[in-house]
């Protein structure tokens, strides 16, 4: 009889007193809410300035708008995205009642993850005044986003070859890139937009397909440039 108490109250006491089973952790929900967690869903700001290639006709999402769609899915981050386009604006001119690139920039503000300057097919000047203007932007655009990863993309033109002033225009901003240690990407040299169907009857406009062949064309290039965590 003693036995058996004595038995009862060690088995109770081993049941009250066991350690945790091995490889035990606290609930996932214990990690909730640290500053780790408020970082990696923190969205990218991201700027695009650009030319009459950066808009789309009414209806039809614009290739800034897909590159930021197709980071944001499949888990990736959010993108917070603005865009500062107008046909007619260049790094050195402006449409009517219209701004350069610079002013479209400034009027945007600062503080991007990202910015991506695309164009322009409209300077329609000497290579030294378009780099130097390009060169300004840079500049500025770095003053008031120091943190920033930018990409110059040159201008596009749906023929082979383009009009010389559009080469003059590509070659002047790719100067400019190289000056200020921006990345530059070349759609003169890659064709792009050429073919039928990447622009409308105006033989400037990207259509929807051609939108769509821009995204496919710049995405790769922003994607490295976007923040991990935030």
């Amino acid at each position: 009889m003693v036995l058996g108490v004595l038995a009862v109250a060690a088995l109770a006491f081993l049941l009250v007193n066991r350690p945790p089973p091995p490889g035990f952790t606290a609930p996932a929900a214990a990690g909730l809410g640290t500053a780790e967690t408020a970082a990696a869903a923190a969205p990218v700001r991201m700027l695009v300035v650009g030319d009459g290639t950066t808009v789309a006709p009414e209806g039809v999402p614009a290739w800034p708008q897909l590159v930021a769609e197709e980071i944001s899915g499949e888990g990736g981050r959010p993108v917070e995205l603005t865009v500062a386009a107008a046909d007619g604006s260049g790094y050195l001119v402006a449409p009517p009642d219209g701004q350069t690139f610079a002013q479209l920039a400034e009027g945007a503000g600062g503080d991007w993850d990202v910015v991506v300057l695309s164009g322009s097919r409209d300077d329609n000047a000497a290579f030294p005044d378009v780099q130097a203007a390009a060169q300004q932007t840079i500049e500025a655009v770095r003053a008031a986003s120091p943190d920033a990863a930018l990409l110059a993309v040159g201008p596009a033109w749906p023929e082979i070859p383009a009009p010389g002033y559009v080469q003059t225009d590509r070659d002047a901003v790719a100067a400019a890139a190289e000056a200020t240690g921006t990345t530059f990407a070349d759609p003169l040299a890659q064709t792009w937009l050429t073919g039928p169907g990447p622009v409308g009857d105006d033989g400037e406009t990207p259509t929807e397909e051609g939108h769509r062949f821009l995204a496919d064309q710049i995405r790769p290039l922003v994607e490295p440039l976007v923040p991990a965590g935030g």
